[in-house]
Protein backbone atom coordinates (compact mmCIF):
# COMPACT_ATOMS: atom_id res chain seq x y z
CA UNK A 1 0.00 0.00 0.00
CA UNK A 2 1.37 3.51 -1.03
CA UNK A 3 1.46 6.10 1.93
CA UNK A 4 -0.84 9.05 2.43
CA UNK A 5 0.35 12.07 0.59
CA UNK A 6 1.15 15.29 2.65
CA UNK A 7 -1.52 18.00 1.95
CA UNK A 8 0.29 20.33 -0.43
CA UNK A 9 0.71 24.03 0.80
CA UNK A 10 1.58 26.38 -2.29
CA UNK A 11 3.34 29.69 -0.28
CA UNK A 12 3.63 32.92 -2.14
CA UNK A 13 5.90 35.64 0.05
CA UNK A 14 8.24 38.26 -1.38
CA UNK A 15 9.94 37.93 2.04
CA UNK A 16 12.63 35.53 1.91
CA UNK A 17 13.23 35.51 5.42
CA UNK A 18 10.01 34.84 6.16
CA UNK A 19 9.35 32.46 3.54
CA UNK A 20 11.92 30.34 4.64
CA UNK A 21 10.77 30.51 8.35
CA UNK A 22 7.00 29.42 7.31
CA UNK A 23 7.82 26.83 5.09
CA UNK A 24 10.16 24.97 7.82
CA UNK A 25 7.53 25.71 10.54
CA UNK A 26 4.78 24.43 8.06
CA UNK A 27 6.86 20.89 6.92
CA UNK A 28 7.30 20.02 10.66
CA UNK A 29 3.68 19.69 10.57
CA UNK A 30 3.99 16.87 7.89
CA UNK A 31 2.70 19.23 5.21
CA UNK A 32 4.47 19.66 1.63
CA UNK A 33 5.41 22.93 1.26
CA UNK A 34 6.00 24.83 -2.17
CA UNK A 35 7.37 28.11 -1.45
CA UNK A 36 7.45 30.92 -4.29
CA UNK A 37 8.35 34.87 -4.31
CA UNK A 38 5.72 36.30 -6.99
CA UNK A 39 2.35 35.87 -8.75
CA UNK A 40 4.31 34.85 -11.87
CA UNK A 41 5.86 31.82 -10.19
CA UNK A 42 2.88 30.87 -8.31
CA UNK A 43 0.85 30.62 -11.09
CA UNK A 44 3.46 28.35 -12.82
CA UNK A 45 3.84 26.18 -9.58
CA UNK A 46 -0.09 26.08 -10.18
CA UNK A 47 0.57 24.61 -13.98
CA UNK A 48 2.36 21.37 -12.32
CA UNK A 49 -0.15 20.82 -9.56
CA UNK A 50 -3.03 22.12 -7.25
CA UNK A 51 -2.25 22.07 -3.29
CA UNK A 52 -4.57 21.83 -0.71
CA UNK A 53 -4.17 25.29 0.30
CA UNK A 54 -2.87 28.48 -1.03
CA UNK A 55 -0.82 31.14 1.11
CA UNK A 56 -0.66 34.21 -0.33
CA UNK A 57 1.01 38.03 0.67
CA UNK A 58 -1.13 40.78 -0.81
CA UNK A 59 1.93 43.37 -0.81
CA UNK A 60 3.92 42.17 -3.51
CA UNK A 61 5.52 43.52 -6.22
CA UNK A 62 4.48 43.48 -10.06
CA UNK A 63 1.26 40.80 -9.61
CA UNK A 64 -0.18 41.95 -6.04
CA UNK A 65 -1.94 39.34 -3.72
CA UNK A 66 -5.40 40.23 -4.69
CA UNK A 67 -4.90 39.72 -8.61
CA UNK A 68 -3.20 36.55 -7.80
CA UNK A 69 -6.25 35.27 -5.63
CA UNK A 70 -8.14 36.58 -8.28
CA UNK A 71 -6.57 34.93 -11.09
CA UNK A 72 -6.24 31.54 -8.56
CA UNK A 73 -10.11 31.51 -8.06
CA UNK A 74 -10.27 31.54 -12.42
CA UNK A 75 -8.01 28.64 -11.73
CA UNK A 76 -9.90 26.59 -9.19
CA UNK A 77 -11.64 26.92 -6.08
CA UNK A 78 -8.94 26.28 -3.82
CA UNK A 79 -8.49 27.50 -0.10
CA UNK A 80 -6.76 30.58 0.47
CA UNK A 81 -5.19 32.14 3.09
CA UNK A 82 -4.02 35.90 2.85
CA UNK A 83 -1.13 37.33 4.43
CA UNK A 84 -0.79 41.28 4.92
CA UNK A 85 1.06 43.94 6.85
CA UNK A 86 -2.40 45.90 5.68
CA UNK A 87 -4.68 46.09 9.18
CA UNK A 88 -7.33 48.51 7.22
CA UNK A 89 -10.71 46.57 7.68
CA UNK A 90 -11.74 47.33 3.89
CA UNK A 91 -8.91 45.46 2.74
CA UNK A 92 -9.69 42.12 5.25
CA UNK A 93 -13.65 42.39 4.05
CA UNK A 94 -12.61 42.42 0.42
CA UNK A 95 -10.05 39.80 0.49
CA UNK A 96 -12.43 37.30 2.55
CA UNK A 97 -15.48 38.08 0.77
CA UNK A 98 -13.92 37.43 -2.53
CA UNK A 99 -11.32 34.74 -1.96
CA UNK A 100 -9.96 34.01 1.46
CA UNK A 101 -10.86 31.67 4.23
CA UNK A 102 -8.78 33.11 6.30
CA UNK A 103 -7.12 36.45 6.99
CA UNK A 104 -3.64 37.28 9.05
CA UNK A 105 -2.01 40.30 9.44
CA UNK A 106 1.91 41.22 9.92
CA UNK A 107 3.55 40.66 12.22
CA UNK A 108 2.20 37.28 13.14
CA UNK A 109 3.42 34.45 15.34
CA UNK A 110 4.28 31.23 12.86
CA UNK A 111 2.32 28.91 15.52
CA UNK A 112 -1.06 31.06 14.77
CA UNK A 113 -0.46 30.59 11.15
CA UNK A 114 -0.04 27.09 11.54
CA UNK A 115 -3.34 26.55 13.58
CA UNK A 116 -5.02 28.48 11.41
CA UNK A 117 -3.71 26.83 8.72
CA UNK A 118 -4.48 23.59 10.18
CA UNK A 119 -7.96 24.75 10.97
CA UNK A 120 -8.49 25.52 7.15
CA UNK A 121 -7.55 22.33 6.00
CA UNK A 122 -10.01 20.16 8.40
CA UNK A 123 -12.93 22.26 7.63
CA UNK A 124 -12.31 21.83 3.36
CA UNK A 125 -10.60 18.16 4.06
CA UNK A 126 -14.44 17.12 2.42
CA UNK A 127 -13.31 18.04 -1.19
CA UNK A 128 -13.02 15.57 -3.87
CA UNK A 129 -9.83 15.62 -6.43
CA UNK A 130 -10.35 13.12 -7.80
CA UNK A 131 -13.71 11.01 -8.60
CA UNK A 132 -14.43 7.21 -10.16
CA UNK A 133 -17.49 6.64 -11.63
CA UNK A 134 -18.67 3.07 -12.08
CA UNK A 135 -14.94 2.20 -12.90
CA UNK A 136 -15.30 3.27 -15.87
CA UNK A 137 -14.61 7.50 -15.81
CA UNK A 138 -11.82 9.04 -13.34
CA UNK A 139 -12.21 12.54 -13.15
CA UNK A 140 -8.75 14.13 -11.64
CA UNK A 141 -9.32 17.68 -10.60
CA UNK A 142 -5.88 18.54 -9.42
CA UNK A 143 -4.50 17.46 -12.68
CA UNK A 144 -6.87 18.81 -14.91
CA UNK A 145 -7.81 15.53 -16.42
CA UNK A 146 -10.70 12.83 -17.34
CA UNK A 147 -9.63 9.06 -18.45
CA UNK A 148 -11.85 6.71 -19.73
CA UNK A 149 -11.56 3.56 -21.48
CA UNK A 150 -10.93 5.64 -24.72
CA UNK A 151 -8.02 7.33 -23.30
CA UNK A 152 -6.88 10.69 -21.13
CA UNK A 153 -7.96 14.30 -22.25
CA UNK A 154 -7.47 16.98 -20.76
CA UNK A 155 -10.05 19.28 -19.12
CA UNK A 156 -9.88 23.46 -19.24
CA UNK A 157 -9.91 25.82 -16.25
CA UNK A 158 -13.65 26.39 -17.09
CA UNK A 159 -14.41 22.30 -17.69
CA UNK A 160 -12.79 22.09 -13.95
CA UNK A 161 -14.62 24.84 -12.73
CA UNK A 162 -17.94 23.36 -13.49
CA UNK A 163 -16.66 19.63 -12.52
CA UNK A 164 -16.07 20.84 -8.90
CA UNK A 165 -19.50 21.94 -8.57
CA UNK A 166 -21.19 19.32 -10.07
CA UNK A 167 -19.01 16.77 -8.10
CA UNK A 168 -20.45 19.16 -4.70
CA UNK A 169 -23.80 17.64 -5.55
CA UNK A 170 -22.75 14.61 -6.71
CA UNK A 171 -26.17 12.68 -8.31
CA UNK A 172 -28.40 15.70 -7.32
CA UNK A 173 -29.41 18.39 -9.91
CA UNK A 174 -27.71 21.37 -9.99
CA UNK A 175 -29.48 24.44 -11.59
CA UNK A 176 -28.74 25.94 -14.76
CA UNK A 177 -27.97 29.84 -12.44
CA UNK A 178 -26.26 28.14 -9.94
CA UNK A 179 -23.89 26.74 -12.23
CA UNK A 180 -23.59 30.13 -13.70
CA UNK A 181 -23.45 32.06 -10.66
CA UNK A 182 -20.15 29.48 -9.80
CA UNK A 183 -18.47 29.22 -12.79
CA UNK A 184 -18.67 32.25 -14.62
CA UNK A 185 -17.88 35.66 -13.18
CA UNK A 186 -20.73 38.43 -13.45
CA UNK A 187 -18.04 40.20 -15.63
CA UNK A 188 -18.42 37.45 -18.44
CA UNK A 189 -21.65 38.55 -19.18
CA UNK A 190 -22.70 34.55 -19.48
CA UNK A 191 -25.62 33.24 -20.01
CA UNK A 192 -27.28 29.71 -20.15
CA UNK A 193 -25.43 28.93 -23.77
CA UNK A 194 -22.74 28.97 -21.65
CA UNK A 195 -23.25 26.25 -19.31
CA UNK A 196 -24.97 24.00 -22.63
CA UNK A 197 -21.98 24.29 -24.47
CA UNK A 198 -19.53 23.61 -21.55
CA UNK A 199 -21.73 20.15 -20.95
CA UNK A 200 -21.31 19.66 -24.46
CA UNK A 201 -17.64 19.42 -24.64
CA UNK A 202 -17.84 17.68 -21.42
CA UNK A 203 -19.77 14.80 -22.79
CA UNK A 204 -17.30 14.69 -25.35
CA UNK A 205 -14.43 13.35 -22.92
CA UNK A 206 -16.82 11.69 -20.42
CA UNK A 207 -18.97 9.64 -22.46
CA UNK A 208 -19.02 7.01 -24.74
CA UNK A 209 -21.55 8.43 -27.02
CA UNK A 210 -22.51 11.99 -26.28
CA UNK A 211 -25.74 12.09 -27.65
CA UNK A 212 -26.61 9.39 -25.45
CA UNK A 213 -24.57 10.43 -22.42
CA UNK A 214 -25.15 7.90 -19.00
CA UNK A 215 -22.96 10.34 -16.30
CA UNK A 216 -23.38 13.90 -17.43
CA UNK A 217 -27.19 14.39 -17.62
CA UNK A 218 -29.33 17.08 -18.15
CA UNK A 219 -32.47 17.14 -15.99
CA UNK A 220 -34.99 19.45 -18.64
CA UNK A 221 -36.07 22.91 -17.48
CA UNK A 222 -34.05 22.68 -13.74
CA UNK A 223 -30.22 21.86 -14.35
CA UNK A 224 -27.46 19.58 -14.48
CA UNK A 225 -26.84 16.26 -12.78
CA UNK A 226 -23.35 14.10 -12.38
CA UNK A 227 -24.48 10.86 -12.09
CA UNK A 228 -22.85 7.64 -10.05
CA UNK A 229 -25.36 5.25 -11.63
CA UNK A 230 -25.67 4.94 -15.49
CA UNK A 231 -28.63 6.49 -16.94
CA UNK A 232 -30.22 8.65 -19.95
CA UNK A 233 -30.75 12.46 -19.77
CA UNK A 234 -34.18 13.70 -19.39
CA UNK A 235 -35.90 14.72 -22.88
Amino acid sequence: MQPALRPAILLVDDDPILRSVLARRLSREGLEVVAVASGDSALASLERGWPALVIVDLMMPGMDGFELCRRIKRLADLPIVVLSAVDASEAKVRALERYAEDYITKPFDPEELVARVQRVLRRTAGAHPQLVINGEVEIDLALRRVTTPAGSQPLTPTEVRLLQVLIGSLDRTVPTETLLDRVWSQADGADPSYVWVTVRRLRRKLETDPDRPRWLLTDRGQGYRLSTVAGAAQG
